[in-house]
């Protein structure tokens, strides 16, 4: 068994292959921190996660490139008024550019965090690798792909590549008739795009060139060259959302392959939607939130993971209160019938199995647990454990690979296999459960929970003399119910009986 992915550019699930054996490199593209990430983005950061977690548990060496885009640009050159995104937060936020950029970018750290989302070895800036995107630039220039403007821009000549929208599925004469709004009078083609923009009056984020004085990167350079400084002209896996497809990635493939030799990632996966009242997640659309923002509804930043979860990544996720409560108490259900079976042994055969945790590139390949599982299976447990990995090589098939999961906890097996199976599969799910038995907060009974979920019951049936009899009972053994548009939590009584 080895992963498979589907992979954007064949249209295939097609096996990962490392072009270095034992070792994978992959590029995910991060944040542009003009702004907090929203679950949305964390939805495509996991996946990534995912893929991380599931290649390590295979026994491979990875090398994960996740950037840091600090340079405001203009993702879409049809801006409508031509400002720099970062320049306008700055203003906003009375800030410079940089003390922005950092502080958005130490939330998104903090964010991936709370999901458990491993950090990547390197988290490039594109503000620190102006130089490579500028070389870049200039070799393009001088391989005949790229065309300086009268107005000091340089553009790609998308015509100058055979394979552009190989990616996409565009071609370019759909792109040219579907275009709207005005064309940059100095552009040749209205399908090209933009390397390096000529610096505006006052603008205060530009850099100096040999060849074309003051200016600013392009979106889709600045991976490109962060990609190549990094993971050299040929790595493994790209990673990113759908919206990343057309224009980002398709721009990168048409910089890199003339001079890599052909698309600079064997593999490019991308990640769904995640939707909120039916619509993808933005800003702009008013259904923004943060993972920091569940938590303040008393959420268990864990339970998004959960949901995340039970949907496979290229698949649309709706983001309900119920699905939210649904995820909680899913979660909840794994820990609980975790912690009914008692804390493992600290040696032995069935001792806890290693986290997996951000091993420093470059190490030595780790034990292929995948494929030799260290403890002593019994051949039921064989088999579970053999059914776990098929879903996880089966294109992240995480809703069947969390049902496994279920199914070791009720297996006919001893507890101490049971528990070993559970933790062991978690090095990859990234649930965190080995916590159940370590945590100092008091924990509610099987009775508390069991109580709690018959009120929630009640609420959703309108039976509100049911529920409110419910949360008597349920504060008599010592717990407050704390009701949230997301779910009903609790909380440990002050004068609780202990």
């Amino acid at each position: 068994m080895t992963l498979r992915l589907r992979n954007t550019l064949t249209r295939r699930v097609e096996a990962v292959e490392p072009l270095e054996p034992g070792r994978v490199r992959m590029y995910t593209c991060g944040p542009t921190v003009y702004r907090y990430a929203h679950v949305g983005n964390l939805r495509s950061y996991l996946f990534a996660d995912l893929i991380r977690r599931t290649l390590l548990y295979h026994g491979l060496d990875v090398v994960h490139v996740k950037n840091i885009t600090d340079v405001g640009h203009l993702r879409d050159e049809r801006f409508d008024r031509g400002e720099d995104r970062m320049l306008v937060a700055a203003g906003l936020e009375h800030k410079s550019p940089a003390e922005i950029a950092r502080a958005y970018e130490a939330a998104f750290h903090d964010d991936e965090a709370a999901v458990n989302i491993l950090p990547a070895h390197v988290f490039p800036r594109a503000t620190e690798h102006i130089p490579e995107m500028v070389a870049l630039a200039e070799r393009l220039v001088d391989a005949g792909h790229a065309y300086v403007s009268e107005a000091g821009n340089v553009y790609y000549a998308v015509a100058s590549f055979p394979g552009y929208g190989a990616l996409s599925g565009n071609s370019l004469d759909d792109l040219r008739a579907g275009h709207r709004g005005d064309v940059e009078p100095d552009k040749r083609d209205p399908a090209d795009f933009a390397l390096w923009k000529a610096a505006g009056e006052g603008r205060l984020l530009k850099w100096p060139t040999p060849r074309w004085g003051e200016g600013f990167p392009g979106w889709h350079l600045e991976c490109s060259a962060m990609a190549l400084r990094h993971l050299g002209q040929r790595f493994d896996i790209h990673t990113g959302g759908i919206d990343n497809v057309f224009p980002h990635h398709e721009d990168e493939i048409a910089q890199s392959a003339p001079l890599v030799g052909g698309p600079p990632a064997r593999t490019w996966v991308h990640g769904e939607h995640l939707l909120m009242g039916g619509l993808k997640m933005a800003k702009s659309a008013g259904n923004f939130i943060r993972i920091t923002d569940l938590v303040a509804d008393g959420v268990d930043p864990l339970a998004f993971r959960y949901l995340a979860l039970g949907t496979r990544y290229g698949r649309k996720l709706n983001l309900t209160d119920s699905s939210v409560r649904a995820a909680a108490a899913g979660l909840e259900s794994l820990r609980r019938g975790l912690r009914r079976l008692g804390p493992p042994p600290l040696d032995g055969a069935f001792a806890p199995p290693p986290r997996i945790d951000a091993p420093v590139a470059g190490d030595a390949r780790g034990t292929d647990r995948a494929h030799a599982p260290a403890a002593p299976l019994s051949p039921p447990g064989r088999e579970l454990h053999h059914r776990f990995v098929e879903a996880l090589d089966d294109d992240l098939d995480l809703p069947v690979a969390l049902a496994v999961v279920r199914a070791m906890l009720r297996a006919p097996i001893g507890a101490d296999e049971r528990r070993w199976l559970v933790l062991d599969a978690d090095a990859v799910l990234g649930l965190d459960l080995d916590r159940v038995w370590t945590t100092d907060a008091p924990r509610p009974s099987e009775r508390v929970d069991e109580l709690l979920a018959a009120r929630t019951a009640a609420r959703a049936a309108r039976e509100f003399t049911t529920a409110d009899a419910l949360r008597a009972e349920i504060e008599a053994l010592g717990w407050d119910v704390v009701d949230a548009p997301t779910g009903s939590t609790l909380r440990r009584r002050v004068d609780g009986p202990g």
